[in-house]
């Protein structure tokens, strides 16, 4: 019997801290919401999945690189380290204005790794 009423106060608990914490005025963290974001080996020195427009708020940058060639992503102050195949992830917190992003590989940017992301 106490072992079925265990997890019920734990959860009731929960929800009671929650709860507190928004009556005092304090939000709980909200989870980043995930970009997923490859560069096809169809089209090497591209990105796709990147949105023109995003809410402000946390989002993790999934990059998955198909093309072989070392590439990396960067948005605002945030980026993944160079790499040739496989997957890499950051997390950045985009404010209301413009953000750019791009492959910092020298030339990449300019045949159209590159662009700006409007958040509002």
């Amino acid at each position: 019997m106490r072992s079925e009423r265990a997890p019920r106060i734990a959860a009731a608990g929960a929800v009671l801290s929650v709860g507190l914490l928004v009556a005092a005025g304090v939000a709980p963290a909200a989870a980043a919401k995930t970009i997923d974001v490859t560069s096809p080996a169809s089209d090497p020195l591209s990105y796709r999945g990147i949105p023109a427009t995003l809410k402000p708020g946390k989002y993790t940058f999934r990059y998955t690189n198909r093309t072989g060639m070392s590439h990396d992503l960067k948005v605002g102050s945030k980026k993944t380290p160079l790499f040739s195949a496989g997957t890499r992830s950051f997390t950045v917190t985009l404010r209301k204005g413009t953000v750019k992003y791009l492959c910092t590989v020298p030339g990449h940017a300019a045949a159209g790794m590159s662009g700006t992301i409007l958040v509002r």
